[in-house]
């Protein structure tokens, strides 16, 4: 179905002297129209002690200018080409110093308050700390939210990825990203849920960012849920019951697409 995960040989446990709290990695792509929302958002933050690492696909337009005008708070970046958006977080995933990682969307926002909320629930270094996050059109209107409820990760992906602070050591041990077009990040989950179950999370009952629609996975929702129903029958489920959970969740996309268009109607 997809190349074998990478492994992250140098990445290692040890914490450098010195190293930030958090890692928060950005994937970019032709989106200078973005950054520029979600590099004000990481300026806002109350908890300061956090690097910034970007790693831009070789962009058409201007998005490198916007990254060096952002560089007092972009602590790493590249522009080179690569093989997606998994291909991107395993490379910033090599780059990480944080006891936590983050996967930040272009985009993408994080409320003041968010990286603070997740130092206070991070009480050891053993779970997964999130929270919920708005749901967005791109004119700004909120449409409803997405709810981060890891106890579902045995069907599809129910974890608001971008505000999901995973403990480094977990990718040291399970290696980053597949290369996927799709799913990559439920393929991660799914196979951390398998492990840890629900108890590997810690979630923070508010929601503490914003989502906006029109994302790679959002425009290709019905490749996302098929890639999410190999990803299942590739783990043991059956392809009865997978195959009835990308209907399910193809089923309840359309209804909450009519419902968005109803809102901004």
């Amino acid at each position: 179905m997809t190349p074998q995960q990478p492994t992250l040989h140098s990445m290692t446990n040890e914490a450098a002297s010195g190293a930030p709290r958090f890692s928060i990695i950005t994937a970019t792509f032709n989106c200078s129209d973005l950054f520029d929302r979600t590099a004000a958002s990481l300026r806002s933050q109350t908890f300061k002690d956090f690097e910034w690492i970007v790693i831009d696909g070789l962009s058409r337009d201007d998005t490198v200018e916007h990254i060096k005008t952002n560089e007092d708070i972009v602590t790493y970046w590249i522009s080179e080409k690569d093989s997606g958006i998994s291909d991107a977080w395993n490379k910033g995933l090599v780059q990480a110093k944080g006891e936590y990682v983050l996967m930040l969307n272009a985009g993408d926002t994080y409320d003041p308050e968010f990286l603070g909320q997740v130092n206070l629930h991070a009480r050891d270094d053993s779970r997964v700390v999130c929270s919920h996050a708005r749901l967005c059109t791109s004119d700004g209107r909120v449409v409803g939210v997405i709810r981060s409820e890891p106890h579902k990760l045995y069907r599809a992906m129910h974890l608001a990825h971008n505000w999901c602070a995973v403990p480094r050591k977990h990718y040291i041990a399970l290696g980053g990203f597949r290369i996927m077009r799709f799913a990559m990040d439920f393929e991660w989950f799914h196979k951390y849920f398998r492990l840890y179950g629900a108890d590997g999370f810690t979630v923070i009952d508010a929601a503490l960012g914003t989502y906006h629609l029109g994302g790679v996975s959002d425009a290709n929702f019905a490749a996302s849920f098929r890639t999410n129903s190999e990803i299942l029958r590739a783990h043991g489920t059956s392809w009865v019951v997978a195959g009835f959970w990308r209907f399910a969740y193809t089923f309840k996309h359309a209804l909450r697409t009519m419902r968005v268009k109803e809102k901004v109607l």
